[in-house]
């Protein structure tokens, strides 16, 4: 399951609105649970480095709820306001660049670095791959061959 995290500056988007607010609803997290109907789920919490934090809350506080094993288990969404566990949920989180994530949301990931292509590996994808087909859906492919 995908929970996109980019542009969240609500805490109540992950731990939910309180049921006092009319048109209140479950935090993504009990949400997405619900669609996946197992209990325990893979969750890919996407661009976890595009949180942000104004006067509504902080998000990252919610996910440190989230993703620390000592506390998922009895995770408090506010609109449930009983315990949920999520400890038999399996996280993954991508994040672009490491230094928007707080330390203590870090400290509870497991970081795997995956670097992306250089040059040649770029120029070379483009040559066998990118610049074929294009030329082909284009019609251009019998007119001359590619500059590359």
């Amino acid at each position: 399951m995908r929970v996109s995290l980019g542009g969240v500056r609500d805490e109540a988007e992950i731990r939910g609105h309180r049921r006092t607010y009319i048109g209140a609803l479950p935090g993504r997290v009990l949400q997405t649970m619900r669609t996946a109907a197992t209990v325990n789920p893979v969750f890919m919490l996407d661009e976890i480095d595009k949180l942000g934090s104004d006067f509504r809350g902080d998000p990252s506080a919610a996910l440190l709820e989230v993703l620390d094993p000592e506390q998922n288990f009895a995770f408090s969404d506010h609109y449930l306001d009983v315990p949920y566990n999520l400890s038999k949920v399996m996280f993954v989180t991508t994040a672009n660049i490491l230094d928007p994530v707080p330390p203590a949301l870090r400290d509870r990931m497991e970081v795997i670095e995956l670097p992306g292509y250089v040059e040649d590996e770029k120029y070379e994808i483009a040559r066998r791959f990118l610049v074929p087909r294009q030329t082909s859906e284009h019609g251009t492919d019998r007119v001359a061959a590619p500059l590359l």
